[in-house]
Formats: C-alpha cells, structure tokens, sequence
C-alpha cells in the first residue's frame, strides 16, 4: 500500500469512526413534533490513555559502497498503546499525546537483480519499534466529534542492511511526523477515533559500507490507526 493509497483510504477510516457519531440516532416517526433540546458539546478537557491498532506501508532505498542499492518495501500490521492531555476552549481542542508501538519490516530477496544483488543474503529493513511525542490541535465537528491534526517528534530503533555480511546492522533514528484524525466520544469516558500519519525517521544507519561509512536507508512511511481512547 503507497502513500497515494494511504490517502485514498482515509475517508474510509474517517467514516468508519464518524458512524459511531450517528449510531442509534434514528428513531421512530411520531405524529406529533418533538422539540429536540441544542445538544451539548463533550467535554474534551483532561488526560487520556488508550490503545490502538493499525497498518503501516513504506519503502527504503539502500545505499553504500559508493552506489545505490535494493528498494526494500516495507509494511505489516502493527498495535500500540497511548497517552496524552488536552485542553478545549470552546469548540477548540489541542493538546499532545506519546504513543508506543510495534514497527514494520520487509526484505528483497538474495540475488535480486540490481546495482548490487545483495550476494551474502536478503536486502532488509526493519522498524522494530516506534515512539513519538505529538502536539495536536482540532476542533469540534459535531457536540461528540472531533477532527484534529498532529505533528511531532517520531523515534525508531531499526536493523537492516545485507543479512550475514558487514552491511548488516542497528541504530536509532530520529525524524519527525505528521497526521490527521476523526474521534467520537460515545460516552463521557470513551471515544475511538482513526488516523492517517507520515513518518519520516532520516537516513536509517546499518552495518559498515566503508572504513569511514555507514550502510543506509532512505525513505519514509505512513500508517492507518484506529483506537480506543478512555478519558479521566
């Protein structure tokens, strides 16, 4: 899944959440009018933890030993957990929130043709593990529903390079993120919420290329969440 298709698929996720918006809304029709009371806005305000899941997609090129090497496409499923605090003024929200989660992988095969074949084994890149520290803002689109945007400080301990050779190796990179969510509070305590994020971690280091190199990985990737958050 690139990107683009990241992209495409965020107004399915934003839908899936914004039915809980609309759940259990429909009633029987009555002869006589009602008059519904102006609904009152959920109270965003407070800390927040909860956890979520989700699939990440990207690619990373491989370079060293004074060339270009394998793109390694990089996906999987991943799970996670979530903390954070927001502050409303009206029908505005913001905060920040630090999540945790597992990571994402993928490999070329050995032999793979290309400007090096990855001789001693497969090409590969694996983001072992992902945290970031976000600031949010958003604001209410309905009493229970918000739409907000991220952006922040992303963190990865990652391994890859040429498996059984120098070029294989781990580090920790550091880069940064960005997203856009939808979350509905069903309840004063509960809301769930989707997201669509991009990472961009830099330049991943490896094993050695050279003497006075690193072997690397440039890329980027995004993911597609949802979660469940309980409210204090």
């Amino acid at each position: 899944m690139s990107s683009r298709k990241i992209a495409l698929a965020l107004p399915i996720v934003f839908s899936m959440v914004a039915g809980f918006a609309t759940a259990g809304s429909l009633t029987e029709p009555v002869a006589t009018a009602v008059v519904t009371p102006p609904a009152t806005a959920a109270d965003w305000s407070g800390p927040f933890a909860g956890v979520f899941v989700g699939y990440g997609d990207g690619s990373y090129r491989q370079q060293g030993l004074g060339s270009l090497g394998q793109v390694v496409d990089v996906d999987d499923a991943l799970a996670g957990m979530r903390i954070g605090h927001n502050w409303q003024n009206g029908g505005q929200v913001f905060g920040f929130d630090v999540s945790l989660s597992s990571g994402i992988d993928g490999s070329t095969p050995r032999g793979t043709p290309g400007n090096w074949p990855c001789q001693e084994g497969d090409c590969n890149v694996s983001i072992d593990s992902l945290f970031t520290l976000r600031g949010r803002y958003g604001g209410l689109v309905a009493p229970s529903t918000l739409i907000y945007g991220t952006a922040g400080f992303a963190s990865a301990q990652i391994e890859g390079g040429v498996r059984n050779s120098a070029q294989q190796g781990s580090s920790q990179a550091h880069g940064y993120t960005v997203g856009l969510g939808i979350e509905h509070k069903f309840s004063d305590r509960f809301s769930v919420y989707g997201e669509a994020n991009y990472i961009d971690l830099g330049t991943l280091e490896f094993g050695i290329a050279d003497a006075k190199n690193r072997f690397e990985g440039k890329g980027d990737f995004s993911t597609i969440l949802v979660g469940l958050n309980y409210h204090f």
